[in-house]
């Protein structure tokens, strides 16, 4: 079962977020991500925080089609976003993935990509996924396919660095390591089906990107 998180960030192409949510099981928005899915003509399955960015229009055509809302205070300790992240890992979802997470709030787009990391201690898989990225944390392996004119970074997130190797890209490593604050592992190229990265030691953000 695949869960998607909606949140009111930056989201440009609203193709992909239609094709996102027709691949998604459950979908839950945090606060104004409903702006967003109402714009495709799609509805959540819940509505999750403390309301502050969702228009009256919006709210109302919530009410009418019965939309679960679940209000919360707007002095509290997570942000919209987490509290979703929390709803969806107490009903046990597997597979998480976020849209409109990023954007011009960078301390916002840093704490969302944390909870990549949350999420990964628990078993959860997931990513966060916008316009020009995707975005994913492991500290053991994970397969990319193949994207047409996408670059892939590896970035270690622990002082320490990370030991990887990588399969299938126009720069493979075997077991060599990348030095924390190291720009080393940006711009690399899946060149097969399949781009291979397995972190021996370490914590890695892996992110997908085109220009």
């Amino acid at each position: 079962m695949n869960a998607l998180i909606i949140s009111s960030g930056k989201i440009e192409d609203y193709k992909l977020l239609k094709k996102i949510v027709e691949d998604s099981d459950y979908i839950v928005c945090a606060d104004g991500g409903v702006n967003h899915l109402l714009k495709i003509n799609k509805r959540p399955d819940l509505v999750l925080g403390d309301l502050d960015s969702i228009g009256n229009k919006e709210l109302q055509i919530l009410k009418n089609e019965n939309i679960e809302i679940n209000k919360f205070p707007s002095m509290k300790n997570e942000t919209d976003t987490e509290l979703c992240l929390n709803y969806l890992l107490e009903k046990e979802y597997k597979n998480i993935n976020f849209i409109g997470v990023t954007g011009t709030r960078i301390d916002h787009t840093f704490a969302n990509i944390y909870l990549l990391k949350k999420m990964y201690g628990l078993g959860v898989k997931g990513s966060i996924i916008d316009s020009n990225n995707r975005i994913y944390y492991t500290e053991d392996t994970i397969s990319l396919k193949h994207r047409e004119n996408y670059f892939v970074s590896i970035i270690p997130l622990n002082k320490e660095g990370i030991e990887v190797s990588l399969e299938g890209f126009l720069y493979p490593l075997k077991r060599e390591y990348l030095e924390f604050t190291s720009t080393r592992g940006i711009s690399n190229k899946i060149i097969k089906e399949y781009g291979n990265i397995r972190v021996y030691k370490g914590m890695a953000l892996i992110i997908q990107s085109k220009d």
